[in-house]
């Protein structure tokens, strides 16, 4: 096909005035409300980090973020909300990686593409994970975990905020390390499996740091390792996986901003600046940390490459079978 000269200008005229739309609107951006997607249920790491962005932003922009909580499919309902939202900045999302990259590769049929339907914003925050059991659970260190699950092949639960989640995919490699046997029980977010770890109605979960660390410090709930290379500054007499025998085991979640897809870059840029002002200030670095999580940040790009490269580290881990696609 061959496009001649009144054509090609014509195309171009179009293409400058859609530039121009883009850039008006976010030079006119924002100018009500805008509602954050908050994929998980009230009170979990992902969803604190959600309100976190959504109060910066308001403070930064003058307009009020409103937090959505719609919870379900590891995050994957409300991600797939956003997908179908206008590309205007009036809806965003704000979530763990899982419905932002994973979900890809660990569930069938999903109504969207994350590096297809998203507008990358701003990555946030990053955490490590931690192994925790109950008071009356059959182990407190790693060793023990990993005995007793091989004294008892297909009898030890540990739960997760939901299926494909990083905690998911962190307790699969650890059994195919260990060569254990061990069944996983997937939660519709942090909150419940929280509550049933707490009444001793499932051993161990491996989920973020952030809910769990107050009754760790109340003695409620065991720390049984930290994924990350260096032992958690919050809780400093919890050793990491790979201190407890694995070497080089290391699983860190990250948590970012994103817009529908066709969402001006000059919004996300806004996005972007705000979150990373605020990321520079002694006072979001203290709160971060007692959340166990450290800031990010960084311009809409590296959020971009992050959920590329999310994706390409969890699928040799589906096609091993060491997750199975649900």
């Amino acid at each position: 096909m061959t496009i001649n000269r009144r054509e090609f200008i014509v195309l171009g005229g179009a293409a400058t005035l859609l530039a121009s739309t883009g850039t008006a609107l976010a030079d006119n951006w924002p100018n009500k409300a805008v509602t954050v997607i908050s994929p998980y249920p009230p009170g979990g790491g992902s969803d604190i980090i959600a309100r976190l962005v959504a109060d910066v932003l308001t403070a930064a922009l003058g307009q009020q973020f409103v937090i959505e909580n719609l919870a379900g499919a590891s995050g994957a309902l409300g991600a797939g909300k956003l997908a179908r939202s206008k590309p205007d900045g009036y809806t965003l999302l704000v979530s763990a990686s899982a419905p932002l990259a994973a979900n890809k590769v660990v569930q069938k049929g999903l109504a969207y593409d994350p590096q297809a339907d998203f507008t990358p914003a701003s990555l946030v925050a990053e955490t490590p994970l931690l192994l925790t059991c109950s008071k009356n659970a059959p182990a407190k260190t790693l060793k023990e975990f990993i005995d007793y699950a091989k004294k008892n092949p297909g009898k030890v639960n540990y739960g997760t905020p939901g299926a494909g989640t990083k905690g998911h995919i962190a307790a699969a490699i650890i059994a195919q390390r260990a060569g254990i046997e061990i069944n996983h029980i997937p939660y519709k977010g942090s909150p419940p499996l929280l509550a049933d770890l707490l009444g001793g109605h499932i051993d161990f979960a491996l989920d973020t740091a952030s809910n769990y660390i107050p009754h760790i410090d109340e003695g409620k709930i065991g720390a049984v390792a930290a994924t990350s290379a260096k032992r958690i500054p919050r809780l400093p007499n919890v050793p990491t996986v790979a201190e407890q025998g694995m070497a080089g085991y290391e699983a860190t979640l990250w948590f970012g901003a994103v817009g529908p897809k066709g969402m001006p870059p000059e919004i996300a840029r806004k996005i972007s600046d705000a979150v990373n002002a605020w990321l520079a200030k002694p006072e979001a670095v203290e709160k971060l940390a007692s959340l166990g999580m450290v800031p990010l940040g960084g311009a809409p790009e590296r959020l971009g490459k992050a959920i590329d490269l999310e994706i390409a580290s969890i699928r040799p881990v589906v096609e091993a079978g060491l997750i199975q696609p649900n």
